[in-house]
């Protein structure tokens, strides 16, 4: 018989810690930590395609710019704003995943919103999120507004700057995609 490593160790002790019989129509549940890593990962997924439709204004905001110094070149009030839009935009492209990062930390998907192992468990009607330290949320599915998944995680997102984050590590590959199934099945 193998040995559990550490990790693996302190992963079941973590799942023995919640008790998934406190909810009714279990469909599936996830023990892990969050930390900085699924943090990142979450935050990438939070709006994936913002960055390049800002690449895109970014590139049309200086087309007008030139066409506009070609065509009007004495408006230098209208060239200075468009130039300081284009900075400004070419700033928050640059910067996407700092910026989407910083927003992250304001959400539930902060390390510092739980206490040690995150528990996340999906019903018929709702998912239920809890920690080590005693937290607990809701979220229903009528709340659901958006499911953003790659092959390393699940971000859904139910409004009002709550998401619920679950990495592919936590679950096996049948149950991960089974979880993706179900999350946009729910989907309004």
């Amino acid at each position: 018989m193998a040995k559990n490593s550490p990790a693996r160790r302190r992963d079941i002790a973590a799942k023995g810690a919640f008790d998934d019989g406190a909810y009714d129509n279990v469909v599936l549940s996830a023990t892990f930590e969050q930390n900085e890593l699924t943090l990142n990962r979450a935050a990438e997924q939070l709006a994936p395609r913002l960055k390049s439709s800002f690449t895109f204004v970014n590139l049309a905001s200086l087309l007008v710019l030139v066409a506009a110094a070609v065509l009007f070149g004495d408006l230098t009030a209208v060239l200075i704003v468009l130039f300081l839009i284009a900075i400004a935009l070419l700033y928050v492209s640059s910067n996407w995943n700092r910026l989407a990062v910083r927003y992250a930390r304001g959400t539930n998907l902060s390390p510092s919103a739980y206490e040690g192992s995150v528990h996340v468990v999906v019903c018929d009607d709702a998912v239920h999120v809890e920690d080590e330290g005693g937290s607990h949320e809701t979220f229903p599915f009528s709340e659901l507004r958006s499911v953003r998944s790659t092959p390393d995680c699940v971000v859904a997102g139910f409004g009002r700057r709550r998401y619920v984050f679950v990495p592919r590590s936590a679950l096996s590959e049948g149950r991960f995609r089974e979880l993706i199934r179900v999350l946009e099945g729910h989907l309004h």
